[in-house]
């Protein structure tokens, strides 16, 4: 997918980032024989963005369209791209790897319904230092063209195939009803989020079930739930409400895979034919 060695450029249209850490990524990456290459003046924080729109919108068009790099790799995610999304010429985006997780899930949206580029799932530079060996070692494999499996738990047993989409739920429900909402039918579903409560969790799946989104997939895998549960007394769990939406579909549904905003974050290609058999994901 990327040749060793290969110029990939980083850049920052999301949230502000810690300079110490995403140093220290930027360190990570370059041990595991990647080759990072940040675009001069990402970070110039304005509000909680590492930029003004105007400014991250540049930067992303640069990694995106220009002849210099192999591959774009975000700096770190938070919020910002759906601001900007609109202002991408898309007509001049390379089809190259984009790599990324969280808020980046809108640009895959868009990227995936327009048929350019790969993007891939996995840890910003700015998480690399809060991520797993293996989370890392499993990032270096996907990008050199490997699949590793994923294993999880299995809440509907079954096998199914088709092309792998997801990410992040809440950009997931805030691009619903928008240009760049996905398109998921025929698809293995992955779903992942942190911080949110269980009544939002609920509120955003039932936005998906309304968007038609959950029309024609062929399985659901989930990632990891951050930080989200159930309030204090409460005779439910944020797996039983999760179970009150999926299992109903009556597709194959994988639970607890290791992939969202946990220290294990395992990298995985949208758009590429996957299949879930059994406990196995490969996507």
């Amino acid at each position: 997918m990327i040749a060793p060695g290969a110029p990939i450029a980083v850049v920052a249209p999301c949230g502000a980032y810690d300079p110490t850490r995403f140093a220290e990524g930027l360190r990570i990456a370059r041990e595991h024989g990647l080759n990072p290459v940040p675009l001069p003046g990402n970070l110039h924080p304005w509000r909680y963005f590492a930029g003004t729109d105007a400014h991250r919108l540049e930067q992303l068009v640069e990694a995106l369209t220009s002849d210099a790099y192999a591959a774009v790799w975000i700096a770190r995610g938070g919020y910002g791209l759906t601001r900007i999304l609109d202002g991408i010429p898309w007509e001049r985006v390379q089809s190259r790897p984009v790599i990324g997780f969280s808020d980046v899930t809108a640009l895959f949206n868009a990227m995936y319904l327009r048929g350019i580029g790969t993007p891939v799932h996995g840890p910003v530079v700015h998480s690399l230092p809060v991520s797993d060996a293996t989370t890392v070692e499993r990032l270096v494999a996907v990008l050199a063209g490997e699949r590793p499996a994923l294993e999880g738990e299995v809440w509907v047993p079954g096998r199914a195939e088709g092309r792998v989409v997801g990410g992040n739920l809440c950009l997931l429900a805030a691009t619903a009803g928008t240009s760049a909402q996905l398109d998921a039918s025929g698809c293995i579903l992955v779903l992942e989020e942190i911080g949110e409560q269980a009544y939002r969790v609920d509120r955003m799946l039932q936005q998906l079930h309304s968007a038609g989104i959950f029309d024609g997939v062929q399985a659901v895998v989930l990632g990891e739930f951050v930080s989200c549960r159930a309030p204090d007394g409460a005779d439910w769990t944020l797996d039983d409400m999760l179970r009150d939406h999926l299992e109903p579909l009556g597709v194959p549904v994988l639970a607890g895979c290791p992939v969202g905003h946990g220290a294990r974050n395992h990298a995985f290609v949208w758009g590429s034919q996957g299949v879930v058999d059994g406990r196995l994901a490969f996507l």
